[in-house]
């Protein structure tokens, strides 16, 4: 193959892996670059303009007629697949997303030529353009990201592309450095392998520069500032540093690598030494002759806060007319940042030449524009309250792009940019306003979820302004129609009602709270809620409690009461809140908790009502003839309340007894009734209760065990000792040796000891252990005692 043939081929390679704007950019008029292509090759610089304006068909023409005319194992054919390859790769940074689907389309000209002569002469040069496209790929996402941080599967790809590139270019340098070995090692040379020689020479080289520059690309994942951006700034020096020392000394790669080198000190913000280094640069690599060094001059002097000095330089080069400038999309790029950083009437000219730079650059251009805008917005402080310089940029800007990428028919790209916009607006209203603008472009994109995060994320950053309320509580419609975790959800409905408590949204976000809650049977949290927003109407929370109240055992009660004594507290001066509190007192509250109810609304203290009077008697014990006109089932229920306290109190058993029993009759034939007969100290008449009770055909089985239960609790001993005679017959029901059976023993034995008859306990624990001890330690452990 003919030297020069060789040479161009090779510059197509380096020229591929730059970024993409910088190819795109030139033309067969451009300035030369440090690393690119060196060729006047009249085919290559039509195909570079074509796809330059997006002329992707004509280019795919031109490039199928050059393939159809060259042999595929030739040096031309592998030329032309290259570019065929930069074409589909060109096209797919037009849209949302590069797939790894598009990934493999786009690769597919080089792979099928792989595939078929897998010995061709130039297959490293095709592997490196594998590894090109996996590179723009990866930049495909980090633009995405710069714009969305919030994207997180988008930034782990991001990184997962960039890991898996630098890890194949590392491969490729060892595979392209043994290739060039070999190749020497031959004799004698001819032409022809002294050519593919220096190719190899500079594949290797330029795969330095590409390592590089995948490791440079990783600091954008971070934002200015971070340890995180520090830490992949470092690494990115590493590998520059690391490739140096791999470079000849006089070489276009090694001059790009310092380039990079640079750049990678302005992005850990060490100004100083880039501007020092960039200056050393400079006399190998002169300003003048690369608009790539021209246009880090002029940032290091924007990031160093030297503005004036920067301007003047962008005057000298844009001067009298910026759009006919020579392509430069680093220059153009430089060009915006000076615009968003200058007076008010220079900033509004920002997103003028945004859209220049769409029309200059193409897709990419105006994305990386975007980026641009984004990193200058954020950088900006924010709040003037904070003491700080206001903001040196409009969001209005970008939300500017943002309804223009809606007016073309992307939603994703205009929801990204308008939530820049609303998260970095300082007015709470309009930042409210893009933020909804924002999220009706997300739920076009069907992406319900991102419309529900920029929601919620705007309005509990700014939650004075005029719609902030339903702002969140429609981020919460959307988070669930995302099938979003009930936690979640939860959180969201929470912080509605925490943030905006008189808004009318509280009140409906609090009440699909409880909806949610009480189908989860979480009682006490749907009455906690429920209370929150009762405002003029607790009749619902009240109902809640005393659902929460019936549901629960007593350990559960006892957690309950603090989370309910905490709800009300700021309720209790409304007159008609303390009268239903004490209402639900009367009821549900043990003894213990009585002692801070609301005094009673003085106005009604004349008339006291039944539930009133059954209080009092709790509390005091002194009865009323209110009392008497309890009825239904507010009997059952003062007479379960009496019951609980006399089981809790034994003091209390003789007068709760005695009332309820002069009472209309209340379950007369139960358990209940008999245990009250057993309180007032009446054991046959109790005795013949429980006989009567379980002699019943629907007797249930388990009446034995409760009728011995209560007979044992009893204070009488009459009624301990007929105890022991029902845990007997208990435990006759039940199979010999097992646990329930053992339980009943158990008791009886207990019983027995308890009345005095010590041996006698003893003898039948003993008798137990020897005939049927039980297989459970714990059981086996109560019998021991009870024989001591």
């Amino acid at each position: 193959m003919p030297a020069s043939c060789a040479r161009f081929l090779i510059a197509i390679v380096f020229t591929l892996f730059l970024p993409c704007g910088l190819v795109l950019a030139q033309s067969s008029a451009a300035q030369p670059t440090a690393v690119g292509r060196t060729s006047n090759d009249r085919d290559a610089d039509l195909i570079a303009e074509l796809i330059r304006r997006t002329e992707f068909d004509v280019a795919e023409n031109l490039i199928l007629r050059g393939l159809e005319s060259t042999s595929p194992m030739s040096d031309a054919y592998a030329r032309w697949t290259l570019w065929y390859c930069e074409l589909e790769t060109a096209q797919r940074r037009t849209r949302e997303d590069f797939s790894d689907q598009e990934i493999l389309a786009a690769q597919k000209p080089i792979r099928e030529l792989l595939d078929s002569y897998p010995e061709h002469p130039r297959a490293l040069f095709l592997q490196s353009q594998l590894i090109g496209v996996e590179t723009a790929a990866a930049e495909h996402d980090l633009l995405a990201v710069m714009i969305h941080p919030a994207d997180e599967q988008r930034t782990e790809r991001a990184l997962r592309r960039l890991t898996a590139a630098a890890s194949v270019l590392e491969t490729l340098a060892t595979t392209t450095f043994e290739a060039k070995t070999r190749l020497d090692s031959r004799s004698p040379t001819t032409p022809e392998a002294a050519a593919m020689g220096s190719d190899l020479a500079r594949l290797a080289q330029q795969t330095q520069v590409d390592l590089v520059r995948v490791k440079l690309m990783g600091t954008e994942l971070f934002p200015r500032g971070s340890d995180d951006r520090l830490a992949a700034s470092t690494a990115a020096l590493q590998a520059a540093d690391e490739a140096l020392t791999q470079l000849p000394s006089e070489c276009q790669a090694r001059n790009e690598v310092e380039r990079l080198r640079v750049i990678t000190l302005l992005r850990s913000e060490d100004f100083d030494r880039a501007r020092r280094e960039f200056n050393q640069l400079v006399s190998e690599v002169p300003v003048a002759s690369d608009l790539r060094m021209r246009a880090l001059d002029i940032l290091i002097d924007l990031r160093s806060d030297r503005h004036d000095e920067a301007f003047r330089k962008l005057d000298a080069f844009y001067q009298p007319s910026p759009s006919q400038a020579p392509l430069s999309i680093d220059m153009d790029l430089v060009r915006l940042e000076s615009l968003l950083l200058r007076d008010a009437d220079d900033r509004n000219q920002g997103g003028d030449w945004m859209e220049m730079i769409g029309k200059r650059h193409g897709a990419y251009g105006r994305r990386r524009a975007e980026t641009i805008a984004i990193d200058v917005l954020r950088s900006a402080p924010s709040h003037a309250s904070s003491g700080e310089s206001p903001l040196r940029m409009d969001p209005g800007i970008v939300a500017a792009q943002g309804r223009q990428y809606l007016r073309d028919g992307n939603p994703v790209r205009a929801a990204q940019l308008l939530a820049s916009a609303a998260m970095a607006e300082s007015t709470p209203d309009r930042a409210i306003k893009r933020s909804l603008e924002s999220a009706a472009a997300f739920v076009a994109a069907k992406q319900p979820s991102d419309a529900a995060d920029i929601l919620s994320g705007v309005a509990t950053l700014k939650p004075s302004g005029s719609g902030a309320a339903a702002a969140h509580l429609q981020a919460a419609i959307l988070k669930s129609q995302a099938k979003v975790s009930a936690t979640e959800l939860e959180a969201m409905l929470q912080t509605t009602i925490t943030t905006w408590p008189d808004s009318e949204q509280a009140n409906q976000a609090g009440n699909w709270l409880v909806k949610l809650y009480t189908a989860q049977q979480r009682r006490v949290d749907a009455a906690e809620v429920a209370t929150t927003l009762g405002v003029n109407d607790f009749e619902t929370a009240f109902e809640l409690w005393e659902d929460a109240f019936q549901s629960s055992d007593e350990a559960a009660r006892i957690e309950m009461m603090p989370r309910l004594k905490h709800a009300f507290a700021k309720s209790m001066d409304e007159p008609s809140v303390a009268e239903r509190y004490r209402h639900l007192a009367t009821y549900f509250f043990d003894r213990v908790d009585l002692d801070d109810l609301p005094p009673i609304d003085p106005s009604a203290a004349a008339t006291v009502s039944p539930s009133e009077a059954l209080l009092r008697f709790r509390i005091s014990g002194a009865t009323a003839a209110e009392l008497q006109k309890l009825a239904g089932d507010k009997l059952e229920m003062a007479a379960a309340r009496l019951m609980k306290d006399g089981r809790q109190d034994t003091t209390l058993r003789i007068p709760i007894a005695t009332l309820i029993e002069s009472w209309p009759p209340v379950s007369a034939n139960s358990l209940e009734h008999a245990e009250r007969l057993v309180w007032l100290g009446r054991i046959k008449e109790a005795t013949t209760a429980i006989n009567a009770l379980a002699g019943e055909p629907d007797a249930p089985r388990d009446l034995v065990r409760q009728a011995a239960s209560l007979l044992s609790r009893s204070d009488n001993d009459a009624a301990k000792r007929i105890s022991i005679e029902w845990w007997d017959r208990w435990a006759a029901g039940l199979p010999v040796g097992s646990d329930d059976w053992h339980r009943a023993k158990l008791e009886s034995i207990t019983t027995l000891k308890q009345l005095g008859d010590v041996q006698q306990a003893q003898q039948r624990a003993r008798y137990i252990l020897l005939t049927n001890p039980p297989k459970d330690n714990a059981l086996r452990d109560q019998y021991s005692s009870l024989q001591r």
